[in-house]
């Protein structure tokens, strides 16, 4: 029913072209101009077609501005083109599109327009060739109203058509038409009966009652009594989802109820009664099904408006679940749910069933199974919110918990205040769902405790990454490092695929999907397991396993991996006892020992005190980890601790005792003078003090450090100890300082140095004579005796160095030659005797900076002992002190000159030599 411009015409019109060319052969201009109107006649025809598919182009909110030149040329090639049989005209995003065929992305209306195929039009057929329409989204609604309207009224009129043939026909379309209005208001949700328009439009006094009529009226009422039985009959809820809750519900009977409301509303109409009185008049088989289905639809209708009067009082307590932000909110709301649904089960005509009981409960089920879901947010959890996600499903089963036991108690309760009706309703059918669910719920908070365990993610704190000491702790570390990557692989999949999934109960997937995470999971917990044993044979003290607990610690929170590390700490407090007992086997083995440097009283006291406070801070790092779960060892463990500490307190305590005893009395032990001459030693000098009172002393002090009093006895000196120590430390310094000196002197150097050795002796004689330990000390003693001594010593110190010095300059003399010949063979004697000259001249010069050097050193010593030998002369010139230091200072000076003088009387008698021989 398309085409193009038509070959007959452009035919025609070439043969009268030929016909004038004929003619007019002779003027080819003439001929030229004939050819440029044809053209011109063709242009203005396809514009006025054109034109026309504009005229007769209707869709909603058209405007003439929206015609653009694309479109136009698409209008233009389905004109020219006669093969393309459609042609549509639509609005593509609210831009005027047109396209050869139908638009492949849905559209809101379009006018088609349609022809034959290689069919041949002009301006003047296009109407009848062509044929064009409008239609839009609502295509089975735009069908039947082309049908109902314009076609049905056509052929209802159509007088070629015998009376049986169209009989037939008018029927056929009349079941045609009541299917398809049917099927399109069904679409909508409504009911709506077909009433043929030719009923419309005949009188109600010019009926007639003629038996094709009412057979076809019986057929319409055939059809309204399948439409009107389908919809009593539908009372069952569509949801999209289904979890079908108590608004649900509610919607459902108000949907109901306005479309049984629609149906007897028609069923009043009077083109509807108008058929059903031709039926009742002419005592048709089917107006008794009719009037049944009537009165059966206002009851339905009548219930529904019971039903939506009841359901309403549960709206608002509903809503407020809805609007909840917690699951303990919810909780508050249930007990009164229960008492309204009991209220309705009570009171309402229609809702007193078990069965419809039931199934409100359910709904209830699933209204709270539906808040908890949304309340969760799987997707935050997955991607990393554990502790939320733990919280919450705890919230939400113990939400579902507190519903099940409020609906358990509150039944008993009105079963037992309204016996007649009782309680009897089918409990499995309302919590089966709940009990699905709080598995479901189960099963994220295992995920949880795995995504804290084994992916550490937690966002309540960081969890450090593990890291092991020892010479396996990378090892370790890249154990733990694999079962991580492992697991937050499982859990990136779980993200992906399975987030829909693991809270709807109506899914079984999830139950497979389940299967594999957990023998996954279960996978990762041997590794742990194993990770653990090896950890713990690396361990070597109680510090290191403390370390390592520690370190294990976020592993504790699998219940399985638990147990594996509540027997690891158990280990700990066994090593604690060990340790208890190792302790205590050494210290009685170690009884009659003790440390060198330590008194025999105290070593022991202080051995068990250390050990005592080595076991205490091992049992304050125990009882200071809180994080340590509590095992049953660490009671027993820490009752032996208690019974050791008192048993070394009493140990310390009879060891203290027994020192007590052995104390004697110590002031006649501090009578003795300062310093005494050894015995063994002849000249030398010893500390005199007696050792025991320093013994004594010194353990007093190490028991007052152990909470110990000091006995009576010993108070007296122990308050002079520090007094006591300095000068025994001071007087062992001074012996120490004059026996080095003596022992450094050989026996002819001591007489050098009697003199300064004689002074020291008058300095340190109160000592050795007069002064005692036990009476005043004044430290200007100590300060005279360690300045003489400090003295002495360095007067030795600069004789040694000089005494060292001197003799290996006089090896130097000894050393230098005085005769050196740089020729070999006879040379003049006048150079000969220049070249000795200056040699001679030169050693000499040598020679006598080393006679200066020595000469310095010794007047450096003098220097040292000029004080004693001027007073020698001075005061007791004829004393064998001072005759015995001059006599030691010619000795010191008898290797010097000997040597110097043998020098040179070798020297003079080369000189002599020479002389000779040069006369």
């Amino acid at each position: 029913m398309t085409g193009s411009i038509t070959e007959d015409s452009l035919l025609t019109t070439a043969n009268h072209d030929q016909d004038v060319g004929n003619d007019l052969k002779d003027g080819f201009f003439e001929s030229s101009h004939t050819i440029s109107q044809l053209e011109n006649t063709q242009d203005m025809e396809l514009e006025q077609l054109i034109k026309s598919v504009q005229r007769m182009t209707v869709l909603y909110s058209l405007d003439n501005r929206d015609w653009n030149k694309k479109l136009l040329y698409v209008i233009e090639r389905w004109l020219l083109e006669s093969t393309e049989t459609i042609l549509t005209i639509f609005y593509d995003c609210n831009v005027l599109t047109g396209c050869l065929g139908f638009p492949v992305a849905p559209v809101l209306d379009l006018c088609y327009f349609i022809r034959s195929s290689n069919q041949n039009f002009s301006v003047d057929t296009f109407h009848d060739l062509v044929h064009n329409g409008t239609i839009h989204d609502d295509v089975d609604g735009c069908l039947l109203n082309v049908l109902e309207f314009v076609y049905a009224p056509v052929f209802r009129n159509f007088k070629e058509w015998g009376d049986n043939v169209k009989q037939r026909f008018c029927t056929a379309l009349d079941k045609f038409l009541a299917f398809l209005t049917g099927a399109h208001f069904k679409m909508a949700g409504m009911t709506v009966l077909y009433v043929p328009y030719v009923v419309k439009q005949i009188d109600r006094e010019s009926i007639s009652y003629e038996r094709e009529f009412v057979k076809n009226l019986e057929v319409i009422a055939v059809s309204w009594a399948t439409q009107i039985r389908t919809l009593l009959n539908d009372k069952t809820l569509p949801v999209s989802n289904e979890f079908i809750s108590v608004e649900d519900e509610y919607e459902f009977w108000l949907y109901r109820f306005e479309v049984l409301q629609g149906l007897n509303a028609q069923l009043e109409q009077a083109d509807v009664q108008q058929i059903i009185r031709v039926l009742r008049n002419t005592h048709s088989v089917y107006i008794k099904q009719i009037d049944e289905l009537i009165y059966e639809s206002k009851h339905e209708m009548d219930e529904g408006m019971s039903n939506i009067k009841f359901l309403h009082l549960l709206m608002n307590p509903c809503a407020e679940m809805d609007l909840a932000d917690s699951p303990v909110f919810v909780s508050q709301l249930i007990p009164g749910i229960i008492h309204l649904i009991r209220f309705i089960w009570l009171n309402s005509e229609t809702y007193n069933r078990r069965d419809l009981i039931t199934g409100l409960f359910r709904d209830l089920s699933n209204q709270i199974i539906r808040f908890c879901t949304e309340i969760t947010n799987i997707d935050k959890i997955l991607s990393g919110s554990s502790r939320f996600g733990i919280k919450m499903c705890n919230m939400c089963i113990d939400c579902c918990l507190t519903y099940k036991g409020m609906y358990d108690l509150m039944s008993k309760e009105h079963g037992r205040i309204n016996s007649e009706y009782g309680w009897n309703l089918d409990n499995a059918m309302i919590f089966n769902h709940v009990d699905a669910f709080m598995e479901r719920l189960n099963d994220v908070i295992d995920i949880c405790e795995s995504m804290i365990v084994f992916g550490r993610l937690d966002e309540t704190e960081s969890i450090p990454k593990p890291q092991f000491g020892g010479t396996s702790g990378g090892e370790f570390e890249t154990t733990s490092a694999r079962v991580e990557t492992n697991f937050l692989a499982t859990l990136s999949a779980l993200s992906t695929d399975s987030k829909e999934l693991i809270l709807n109960v109506h899914k079984n997937e999830w139950y497979e999907e389940v299967i594999k995470y957990r023998r996954t999971v279960q996978s990762m917990e041997e590794t742990v397991q194993r990770l653990v044993s090896n950890v713990f044979q690396h361990v070597c003290n109680i510090e290191e396993a403390l370390e390592s607990l520690n370190i294990l610690l976020f592993y504790s929170y699998r219940n399985t991996i638990r147990k594996t590390f509540l027997r690891q700490v158990s280990n700990v407090w066994v090593m604690f006892a060990n340790e208890i007992d190792s302790t205590s086997q050494m210290l009685m083995d170690r009884s009659k020992l003790h440390e060198s440097w330590v008194p025999y009283y105290a070593s022991r006291a202080i051995g068990y005190q250390i050990n005592l406070e080595r076991l205490k801070w091992l049992r304050n790092r125990l009882n200071s980890s809180e994080w340590l779960p509590n095992v049953s060892e660490a009671s027993i463990v820490l009752i032996k601790y208690e019974v050791l500490r008192k048993e070394f307190d009493k140990e310390i305590k009879k060891i203290y005792d027994e020192w007590q005893k052995n104390c004697c009395t110590l002031n006649q032990k501090l009578d003795r003078n300062l310093i005494i001459r050894s015995k063994k030693k002849k000249g030398l000098i010893e500390c005199n003090i007696d050792r025991t009172v320093l013994i004594i002393c010194e353990q007093a002090e190490h028991f007052e450090r152990l909470g110990f009093g000091v006995p009576g006895p010993v108070r007296k000196i122990y308050e002079k100890h520090e007094t006591l120590r300095f000068v025994y430390n001071s007087v062992v310094q001074v012996c120490l300082n004059y026996n080095h000196i003596l022992s450094a002197l050989s026996e002819q150097e001591r007489k050098l140095f009697r003199a300064l050795i004689q002074a020291c002796d008058r300095k340190i004689a109160p000592g050795v004579f007069k002064l005692t330990y036990g009476g005043e000390l004044s430290d200007a003693y100590i300060a005279d005796c360690a300045k003489h001594t400090n003295k002495l010593q360095e007067t030795m110190d600069i004789y040694k160095r000089a005494n060292l010095h001197v003799a290996r300059t006089c090896e130097k003399i000894c050393d230098t030659p005085m005769l050196k010949f740089n020729f070999t063979g006879a040379v003049i004697i006048s150079l000969f005797e220049y070249q000795m000259t200056n040699y001679i001249r030169r050693v000499t010069n040598v020679l006598r900076g080393y006679y200066n050097t020595i000469i310095d050193l010794l007047f450096a010593v003098f220097k040292e002992f000029q004080s004693v030998i001027d007073d020698g002369f001075t005061r007791r010139p004829r004393d064998s002190v001072h005759s015995d230091s001059l006599l030691a200072w010619r000795i010191l000076k008898r290797p010097f000159q000997h040597t110097y003088t043998t020098y040179y009387q070798e020297s003079r008698k080369a000189y002599l030599t020479l002389h000779a021989a040069r006369q």
